[in-house]
């Protein structure tokens, strides 16, 4: 600190921002490429062990046949795997039954000892051991081996990308410090300016402009004040020598000239508002169109795993071991009785092609359902898309409209995330009549809710975490009410909860309550909350008066 200590202040705010923003960024980049180092390890394993299975079960048949050519044809068949060195195939004692080399390695290998079934990772590849079972019992065992090339050229590429993004993060930060560090800096040097035209030329009309309400404009304020008090002397000594006449006019003059600023202050109060609020509701904008993209992301994750199941399923089907059994039979057609009844493989082709066959109808079933679950996840995001354009054109726009359908889609664009936290969902959605609203609006809030109360379950660290949707009228209003079970408000927090930039989220910026709670009064209803403290939950209520059904229906 002691290194900042003579620099200029827009420089030290300058140092402190790059600073902060870089070294946040270099650990997230450090968790992120040590998250994904732990799950391609862990990935790579899973994918290693579904390859021997298909690997043993493929070469069961060859070792109670005794036949290792075709185990080594089977072996082949991992050509199509670019990453596996090496593998082998050993009979239930132990002895070596086929071995498989990648093409392109001319050196001797020699295949190692059995060991226990399991995995592990040696210095530059991934060993494993796989039991071999027929009819429940132990045929052998298969053994592969994998290289890490992979996971070594992802980790290079995340140490690239790593590297450009802090390159670039560190110049979009020092653009932006260079220029918003004036929003500090410049009240301060002006202050220090006018400090110094004060203690060298004893000037007491000048004033630091305010550009503020922060703690350097109450410290511009309270400059300013003392000021006015040291003017105000001044003003009353030399006053004292003139007429009163003077006196009074003077002071009629100050008077007016403080009733033109007042005004003209408020005035820019009232434009700020304004522009306040138009920035909150593009804010309820953008959290909603965040929202829908987060959701269909989810469902494209999906999709895409889906698919690479189905490709990997067609991959790895048993096709190929039911060519060699239609083989074996075609050689076997003249005496294909005498074959299975006394012949000890032909004895154990039935329960070979029953075995077969589950696999095959197992294969079938998982492509099945992995193609209805694409078939779902695509109408899902169409459903989503077409929602989105749907409100994208409406906004600003008043129609009758059920009130159960917005709650609907609210919860339809918070769906990704609230199943993908563990949220129930519990729907008490009782018959209420049509209104005549803005439907934009009424639905910013609810997403707007429903994103709150899911973040609010989520904190929790609840196993049963859940969010209540209930819709009902009383008393000539619609009420909406979304309760969660989440963490609860501090009574402290209550009475300011709905105030402008108000959050106790780390990553909050505290305009959707607020931007929900004028949007709710401009439509002539109110957002209100309860809770019952810490650990207790929270209910917020959405009223909007019945009185617009009228209007709706006269037009």
């Amino acid at each position: 600190m002691r290194l900042l200590r003579n620099i200029p202040i827009a420089r030290k705010l300058t140092i402190i921002i790059m600073l902060t923003s870089s070294l946040a960024l270099l650990l997230t980049c450090i968790v992120f490429v040590t998250y994904e180092l732990v799950v391609f390890r862990s990935e790579t394993a899973n994918d290693l062990v579904v390859t021997a299975r298909i690997m043993g079960d493929s070469t069961s048949a060859a070792l109670s046949f005794n036949d290792p050519s075709s185990a080594e044809q089977t072996l082949r068949a991992l050509n199509a795997d670019p990453h596996i060195v090496d593998a082998a195939v050993y009979d239930r004692s132990g002895k070596l039954f086929a071995t498989y080399r990648r093409a392109g390695f001319k050196a001797a290998w020699k295949a190692p000892a059995v060991q226990p079934q399991g995995h592990r990772f040696t210095g530059d590849s991934l060993q494993l051991f796989h039991r071999i079972e027929l009819a429940g019992e132990s045929a052998g065992t298969v053994y592969l081996e994998s290289d890490l090339e992979e996971m070594r050229a992802r980790l290079w590429r995340y140490g690239i990308i790593a590297a450009l993004v802090i390159l670039a993060a560190s110049l979009v930060s020092f653009l932006l410090s260079t220029k918003l560090q004036a929003a500090i800096s410049g009240p301060i040097s002006q202050l220090a300016s006018v400090v110094g035209i004060v203690a060298t030329q004893q000037i007491y009309s000048v004033r630091a402009p305010k550009q503020g309400e922060d703690e350097l404009g109450r410290l511009i304020d309270g400059f300013n004040e003392m000021l006015d008090q040291i003017e105000a002397r001044d003003s009353a000594l030399e006053e004292a020598r003139d007429h009163l006449e003077k006196r009074v006019g003077e002071r009629t003059a100050e008077l007016q000239l403080e009733i033109v600023e007042r005004k003209h202050a408020e005035a820019e109060l009232e434009s700020i508002h304004k522009q306040l609020l138009e920035a909150s509701r593009r804010g309820g904008m953008a959290e909603i169109a965040t929202n829908v993209l987060h959701n269909v992301g989810n469902v494209l994750t999906s999709v895409n795993v889906s698919a690479t199941l189905v490709a990997e399923n067609v991959k790895k089907s048993g096709l190929g071991s039911l060519t060699k059994v239609v083989a074996l039979l075609r050689d076997h057609a003249d005496d294909l009785g005498v074959f299975i009844s006394e012949d000890p493989r032909g004895k154990l082709l039935p329960d070979y092609l029953s075995q077969l066959a589950e696999h095959l109808l197992a294969d079938q079933e998982a492509t099945l359902h992995e193609l209805e679950s694409l078939r779902s996840n695509i109408e899902h995001i169409k459903e989503i898309v077409a929602m989105q354009q749907n409100y994208a054109r409406v906004s600003g726009v008043k129609e009758l409209v059920h009130m159960t359908d917005l709650v609907e889609d609210s919860l339809r664009i918070n769906l990704g995330a609230l199943n993908r936290h563990g949220v129930e969902i519990v729907r008490e959605l009782g018959p209420v009549p049509p209104i005549n609203v803005d439907k934009h609006k009424v639905l910013q809030i609810l997403v707007n809710l429903v994103r709150n109360a899911k973040y609010a379950c989520d904190e929790s660290g609840r196993a049963d975490k859940r969010l209540t949707m209930r819709v009902g009228s009383e008393g000539g209003r619609i009420r909406i009410t979304v309760i969660d079970n989440g963490v609860g408000i501090p009574p402290e927090n209550l009475a300011r909860i709905f105030n402008h930039g108000f959050t106790t989220r780390k990553d909050g910026h505290g305009f959707g309550l607020h931007s929900g709670a004028l949007a709710a009064q401009e439509m002539g209803g109110s957002l209100s909350v309860e809770s019952g403290g810490m650990g207790r939950g929270a209910t917020f209520t959405l009223e909007l008066p019945l009185e617009e059904i009228a209007k709706g229906e006269a037009a």
